[in-house]
């Protein structure tokens, strides 16, 4: 048992190291010597949890994703208005960017294509249902599959616009929140919290009817 929790310990630790080395100078330029040496381990327990670079990365794209996946089931379950729900879940993505290293180099790595080879999860890894570590686009269907679910429940309660076309909604907002990382590569203040409430400020009436705007903290 003790042995199996220093393994665990190392492993997350070297996890954390990749992840820290691949946002910080990217996935061509990370050397493994420098990441074994961030971990604070030898490059043999590198190798013992994990047999190649590609390998981190791909450990680094499945712990992104079961944070994420972690967070949108809960927006899943949440109690209250759906459109609330999808806006406090869009503030958790945010804030997973900005302070969870495992989370932003996972993303990035998946933006520029290093991230495992499968593309064939329909949900997070590590959600119900999951077949595995998904492409590098998954996470993005994903995540519109999650914004399309908030705002069916949204429509059946009567939260949304008459008329309004959720499909294309969803995908709207998929494409913002996509745009807001690939922008805040660039420029870090694009994950601010008063970014995203802007966003909204401006998204939201496009959503709801005229006067309700006021009943959601966005």
């Amino acid at each position: 048992m003790v042995k199996q929790e220093r393994a665990g310990r190392t492993r997350q630790a070297v996890l954390l190291a990749a992840a820290g080395t691949f946002a910080d100078v990217g996935f061509e330029s990370a050397s493994l010597v420098d990441i074994s040496r961030r971990a604070g381990v030898s490059k043999g327990a590198l190798y013992f949890h994990f047999v190649s670079k590609q390998a981190l990365a791909d450990g680094v794209r499945a712990a992104a994703g079961r944070e994420i996946g972690s967070a949108a089931l809960r927006a899943l379950r949440a109690g209250g208005p759906a459109v609330q729900s999808l806006i406090d879940f869009s503030h958790e993505l945010v804030r997973l960017l900005r302070e969870d290293v495992v989370v932003r180099a996972g993303v990035q790595l998946g933006r520029t294509g290093r991230g495992p080879r499968r593309t064939d999860a329909t949900d997070f890894p590590g959600s119900p249902g999951s077949s595995g570590c998904p492409g590098p686009d998954a996470t993005w269907r994903s995540l519109t599959a999650v914004v399309r679910r908030l705002l069916g429940r949204a429509a059946e309660a009567g939260e949304l616009r008459p008329g309004l076309d959720r499909r294309a909604a969803a995908e709207l907002l998929t494409t913002v929140a996509a745009g807001l990382v690939l922008l805040a590569a660039e420029d870090a203040d694009r994950l601010r919290p008063e970014a995203v409430r802007e966003i909204w400020t401006a998204a939201l009436p496009a959503l709801v009817p005229g006067g309700c705007c006021a009943a959601y903290r966005v």
